[in-house]
């Protein structure tokens, strides 16, 4: 039926629900390719600024100043840049993951080129752990007092984003990059890290013009009096963009780079010392950049600036439009329909599983890949997902005990963060990897097995070597698993890293006090208690049978030797506990392999010596009973064992040099009792040597060989290994 055919009703009904629809998506907007109609180089831009923060001290005018900003590009002062080519996060919207995983996806899809210039501008809170780690501070980013927390509290690394500068650098585009982030030297990293910061930034070049608001270690000043209430550097850079900075050369309508450092360096610094009696001298980088031009004057602007000197209205923040007008696309209905509903599931919470905001994107995926509105969902699922676990990351550093129930929305939270790091990773493998950390802390502290959850934190450990966040994590899983000493060695190590981090602090101290005293399921300082106890024993070592020569002229022997062999022992022992560091530990074993006699003789006649090689049997049963002394009550306790044994070899009895069927032996040995904990089971390595007492040679032989020894003893040294319980 056509529409024109409709009856009154039927089409009105049909206009409303168009309508509704329309409504509904136009609260998202799809992400915008560049605009291809605009030939030549474009303009595009960044903007952050954060006033009101989460939980660090909030700023006055960190906002305002990044919406003048953007309405100073926006303006025909700054070049009348299109709103599609600016995107801004504001307070709220301006979180870690919003600024990685939507603002980079934007910048991938504007596809910069050769001679296009690009402004990164971020105003707000901006600290550093050291020369190598500096960060600009998300709006949710809590440290919990200490600056290693940043590693994984939601701060934005600005290492990475110098190497995204490089890339667009070395493509060809003017990059821009200015930061207003020094007003507060009250953060975790003190003064020192607001010297780490700009320092790291200026050193750190990326190809790109900087323009910061201090010199390190400076703090940069914001007051109502400046402007309509902004912060004195942007309102001078913005002041001196728009056409002052011009006056100070020959007037050309253009503002080099010379000219706006010239300009703001000539009144920030006066003004900070006239009428704040403070020091703010600004920094830009570099000389070689002096006659780049950063904007051109537009006189009748440049006018109405000066008549009126004020910013008009509040600038945009993701969330709303994001910066970006909404796509006009001649898009389906279902893809319209299925974008809505992602949308909705989104605003409900429900990111996985049956009518989810996953499900719905990958119906997009399969429907309409490549699509703005599939790539708009694909961002903000990754960044929904992240924000999820970012969450969860936040209440362990504030030292939030889980239930079981938390564990298990750690580990719900681990599998999601796990799918955005593999969305992220298509387009932004750097955020993708400094989500690694998170993702193992949250599996570690889910509910598995005590050796999964250690394999996890181990994971981590490998990743963020230096991250006190998981150094604590082992503590507490070593702690848990009744592991005191080792749970020590993890929470020095986490506290020496973040001195100031209460978390850290207080696993220390439940560790020390697990150390100290005497508490149920621990076993530091607590004597272990030995029971009698059946066990086996394995081992293996070499064998001699030792002849003493007696010099008779009438063998014809003139030396002998021995030989020893390699042999096997195994058996069963039986401790007996006789004290608390005494036992009595018999053991029966059975003793595999034969040694050798060498007859160095000659012929009776005369002649030449030879060598004789002669078998003697050294299979066989061995009874020993050895005292064992202990030397500490531990874990692992050291002993030492000595005693007699009982040899009764058998086998077929050697005419040429027939041996005794038993001799007594004399034991020494010296080994360790090795406790594996929650098993109940000992291994007693033991190196053990053993002499003969009595004679093995059998006097009532008259053959040759017998005739020209005096005696033949057994020696042994013998490694053998014991398991019992």
């Amino acid at each position: 039926m056509k529409y024109q055919n409709m009856n009154p009703a039927r089409r009105s009904y049909i206009l409303f629900s168009v309508l509704l629809l329309t409504v509904q998506v136009t609260a998202q907007t799809p992400l915008k390719s560049r605009d291809t109609t605009v030939k030549g180089p474009q303009t595009f831009a960044m903007i952050v600024g954060i006033s009101k923060y989460k939980y660090v001290r909030p700023l006055t005018y960190a906002d305002k100043d990044a919406t003048l900003f953007r309405n100073y590009l926006l303006s025909p002062g700054g070049g009348n840049v299109k709103a599609d080519n600016i995107f801004t996060l504001l307070n709220e919207q301006a979180i870690n993951s919003s600024f990685w995983g939507k603002g980079f996806q934007w910048l991938k899809a504007k596809n910069l080129q050769r001679g296009d210039k690009l402004f990164i501008y971020l105003a707000g809170h901006g600290d550093a752990i050291d020369e190598d780690q500096f960060f600009f501070l998300g709006y949710d980013c809590n440290p919990r007092g200490d600056k290693n927390n940043y590693l994984v509290s939601g701060a934005i690394q600005l290492f990475n984003l110098k190497k995204k500068i490089a890339n667009e650098t070395a493509k060809g585009v003017e990059v821009v990059f200015i930061m207003d982030a020094c007003r507060s030297n009250e953060l975790p990293g003190g003064t020192a890290g607001q010297s780490f910061l700009n320092t790291a930034i200026s050193e750190k070049q990326a190809g790109e013009i900087i323009m910061l608001a201090t010199g390190a270690g400076q703090v940069s000043l914001e007051d109502a009096s400046i402007g309509t209430g902004q912060g004195l550097f942007t309102y001078y850079l913005v002041d001196g963009l728009n056409g002052l900075a011009d006056s100070l050369d020959i007037p050309d309508q253009k503002v080099s780079f010379r000219e706006i450092q010239s300009y703001v360096s000539k009144y920030v610094p006066s003004i900070a010392q006239q009428r704040f009696n403070r020091k703010q001298d600004p920094f830009f980088c570099c000389t070689e950049n002096s006659e780049r031009i950063i904007s051109t004057v537009d006189t009748n602007y440049l006018r109405n600036w000066l008549r009126t000197k004020r910013t008009r209205g509040p600038g945009n923040s993701f969330g709303t439009d994001a910066g970006i007008s909404f796509y006009q696309s001649n898009a389906d209905t279902l893809l319209l329909q299925t974008y809505d509903r992602f949308y909705n599931a989104v605003r409900r919470n429900n990111l996985t599983g049956q009518s989810s905001a996953e499900d719905y994107y990958r119906q997009l995926q399969t429907k309409y890949p490549g699509n703005p509105y599939t790539l708009d969902a694909q961002s903000t699922l990754a960044v929904e997902l992240v924000n999820v676990a970012q969450r969860l990351v936040d209440d362990y550093l504030g030292c939030v005990e889980p239930s079981p129930r938390q564990k298990q929305e750690m580990s719900e939270a681990a599998n999601g963060l796990e799918k955005a790091i593999s969305i992220l990773r298509e387009y932004d493998p750097d955020f993708a990897n400094s989500l690694r950390g998170r993702l193992y802390l949250l599996k570690a502290s889910s509910n598995n097995a005590p050796g999964i959850s250690l394999q996890y934190a181990h994971t981590g450990l490998s990743i963020e070597p230096g991250g006190a966040y998981i150094l604590n994590k082992l503590a507490l899983l070593h702690l848990e698993n009744n592991r005191p000493d080792s749970a020590l060695f993890f929470a020095q190590r986490a506290t020496a890293i973040a001195p100031n981090w209460a978390c850290a602090l207080t696993t220390l101290a439940l560790v020390q006090k697990a150390l100290s005293n005497n508490k149920p399921g621990e076993e530091k300082k607590k004597p272990v208690k030995s029971k009698s106890s059946f066990g086996f024993a394995l081992g293996g070592g070499a064998i001699e049978s030792k002849p003493t020569y007696l010099n008779n002229p009438n063998t014809g022997v003139v030396s002998v030797d021995s030989k020893g062999a390699a042999v096997l022992d195994i058996g069963i022992i039986y401790n007996i506990v006789a004290g608390t560091r005494v036992a009595v530990r018999p053991a029966i074993t059975f003793v595999y392999g034969n040694s050798e006699v060498i007859f160095f003789r000659r012929n009776l006649t005369g002649g030449e010596i030879f060598r004789e090689l002669v078998p003697v049997v050294n299979t066989s049963v061995n009874v020993s009973l050895p005292v064992v002394i202990r030397f500490s009550d531990k874990k692992i306790s050291p002993f030492i064992s000595l005693g007699p044994s009982f040899n009764y070899k058998f086998g077929e009895r050697s005419a040429v040099l027939p041996v005794k069927k038993s001799v007594v032996l004399g034991d020494a040995g010296i080994g360790a009792d090795l406790r594996i904990i929650k098993t109940g089971l000992i291994i007693s390595p033991e190196l053990k040597y053993s002499l003969g007492l009595t004679d093995m040679k059998d006097d009532a032989s008259s053959t040759i060989y017998s005739s020209s020894i005096s005696s033949l003893k057994q020696r042994s040294i013998m490694l053998t290994i014991y398991l019992r319980r």
